[in-house]
């Protein structure tokens, strides 16, 4: 078999990748080890957002950029991309103040060009307690009530994929690369893959092979020729709480006590989301799971927050952490 594009990898960015490909008249497969959306892209924060925390790194561009593929989401993909509101409370010891917050929050309402679902507002500390009534609050200054997107990603990833398929991509899932083909001079040409129902082996040549397969990469490399490692993985961990345990109203956006680092809690239909850590992982993806310090991390965070909540290890839901 022979297409002009070969991508490695079913989950957001290969699926795109082949929408786009396809779309611009292009021969394309796409090669997923096991089921669309199986990896990163089904286990993720729920969110499509412009990266605010990247303002104070004065990446501008990135988070215009990324309010800008915001928007196109959402013009694309109503029913899967909706608004929602977040709070990002101020406290006496915030890191940040109110008024400068607040000048953050115009500039990047001014980078999504004033096309965010909603202009942010400045919220008193009665409004805030009105708005969330669990939420700490001592020695809270107020908050910034603003914006963003939260999207099913699983489903997202599968109907960019069926687009795909729609415009002519060849998407074939449990199906592993196990080699790539290279020339004479050592360029890759193609791919090996297996089915893995059936066992049977192919090769497929492409002018250009795409390795989307997110921390897969240094693995994909390294068939057949050891090559220096792109990727330090990290592990970033949601816990998962039915929504009365922690009835949420908004996104809230916390810096941990202890690190300062920033998490979210999340509404999400019948659950509340809390996530994520960021620790280094030497494992195989495939075996990533939470530890108890995760768990014990997160809902330490909580603990602060949402004093009233009183959550334990009991309240983390099997199998969704």
């Amino acid at each position: 078999m022979r297409f002009d594009i070969v991508i490695i990898g079913g989950g957001i960015v290969g699926a795109g990748a082949a929408r786009d490909a396809a779309m611009r008249g292009l021969s394309v497969a796409l090669l997923e080890q096991d089921d669309l959306a199986s990896g990163t892209s089904s286990r993720s924060s729920k969110l499509v957002h412009g990266g605010l925390r990247y303002l104070e790194q004065g990446e501008f561009s990135l988070v215009f950029e990324a309010v800008s593929e915001r928007r196109v989401l959402m013009d694309i993909a109503p029913h899967l991309v909706n608004p929602l509101g977040f709070l990002f409370p101020v406290y006496k010891a915030s890191k940040v103040g109110p008024f400068a917050l607040n000048l953050g929050m115009w500039l990047y309402d001014g980078l999504s060009l004033f096309r965010s679902p909603k202009i942010h507002k400045n919220l008193s500390p009665r409004d805030v307690t009105e708005e969330e009534p669990g939420l700490l609050a001592d020695g809270l200054r107020g908050a910034q009530l603003y914006y963003d997107c939260a999207t099913n990603d699983a489903r997202l990833t599968l109907e960019t994929a069926l687009d795909a398929v729609a415009h002519g991509a060849d998407v074939r899932t449990y199906t592993k690369v196990t080699g790539l083909l290279r020339d004479a001079d050592g360029r890759v040409r193609g791919v090996r893959a297996r089915d893995l129902h059936g066992q049977a082996e192919v090769e497929v040549e492409a002018q250009v092979v795409v390795n989307a397969t997110g921390p897969w990469t240094d693995t994909i490399r390294n068939l057949g020729e050891a090559r220096p490692k792109l990727l330090r993985p990290t592990k970033g961990v949601h816990v998962v709480v039915p929504r009365e345990r922690l009835p949420l109203r908004h996104a809230v956006v916390c810096a941990h006590p202890s690190d300062k680092r920033v998490l979210f809690a999340l509404p999400w239909g019948d659950r509340s989301y809390v996530g994520t850590t960021d620790t280094d992982y030497d494992g195989d993806p495939a075996d990533v799971a939470a530890s108890g310090a995760d768990v014990d991390y997160l809902l330490g965070c909580m603990g602060h927050y949402f004093p009233g909540a009183k959550l334990g290890r009991d309240d983390v839901l099997p199998g969704m952490i």
